[in-house]
């Protein structure tokens, strides 16, 4: 059925609705690369395909044809440079889609909310008996490529756990925890150091870390000082120091209950 007609154009309503939709699926795959150095080739991609449609539709068949080779040889390029924003992308689609928001279950809201306890308690109870800790709370996100520098765990959030992990004794207090939902994934992480220059020089390996995974993941990250007894937030690119037991509640509902779309 034509909407409209314009010369020898016409819309359909199926061309409005292809439209949406290829927009959609883009504006999303922006948002997945925008944050990363991705873009640019992203970019240059896009403009050689636009170049290709403008080429052929005004029937240059040799430009057409080199063209055409270059892109179907540079698919499988593409999906090797994009590997991991195809990942964070299939994985925003099917953890934190519209559906699954609006269907999200009673018990599972029960479970964060637990979970954001679970967790309060333990960075309390670690501040307040002067042990260090670095622990990443996943957000969209994949973190396999983090979780498998260090020792696998795949164990319910519970404070006593956490609290055990981190005492100097442990042989797991070094590194990481990433937590996932409501399952600490693994321990004794690696994490990327932070590439942000002017940083305080009285910020240690763990703050530099902290600062590194949030510049690559949409993380939240709790940092806590034993020499200051300090607790830090990382979130967004942003450290945000001396943080109090409500701000850091508030930052953990937020990244475990609402989680941006």
């Amino acid at each position: 059925m034509d909407l409209f007609k314009v010369g020898f154009i016409s819309l359909r309503l199926e061309d409005v609705f292809d439209i949406v939709i290829v927009a959609l699926l883009f504006y999303k795959l922006y948002e997945s690369l925008r944050e990363s150095r991705a873009i640019r080739i992203f970019g240059v991609i896009a403009l050689l395909f636009v170049a290709w449609r403008v080429v052929d539709l005004l029937g240059l068949r040799m430009l057409t044809a080199v063209l055409d080779t270059f892109l179907s040889l540079g698919s499988l390029a593409v999906v090797v440079i994009f590997a991991p924003e195809i990942r964070q992308f299939l994985a925003g689609l099917s953890q934190k889609s519209l559906l699954s928001r609006l269907f999200r279950s009673p018990s599972s809201r029960l479970g964060a909310e637990s979970t954001v306890q679970e967790i309060l308690e333990a960075v309390k109870t670690l501040r307040a008996s002067g042990y260090g800790a670095l622990i990443v709370l996943s957000g969209k996100a994949p973190l396999e490529e983090i979780t498998e520098t260090g020792d696998r765990l795949d164990s319910l959030v519970s404070s006593r756990l956490i609290y055990t992990i981190f005492q100097k004794e442990s042989p797991l207090h070094d590194g990481a925890m990433i937590i996932t939902g409501d399952r600490i994934a693994a321990v004794r992480c690696i994490l990327p150091l932070s590439k942000t220059m002017g940083l305080s020089p009285e910020l240690g390996l763990r703050h530099r870390s902290a600062m590194g995974i949030a510049e690559a993941s949409d993380v939240l990250v709790i940092v806590i000082s034993e020499e200051r007894r300090e607790i830090s937030l990382v979130e967004n690119k942003q450290l945000r120091r001396n943080m109090g037991v409500s701000d850091i509640e508030a930052a953990l509902k937020v990244q475990l209950m609402h989680p941006s779309a």
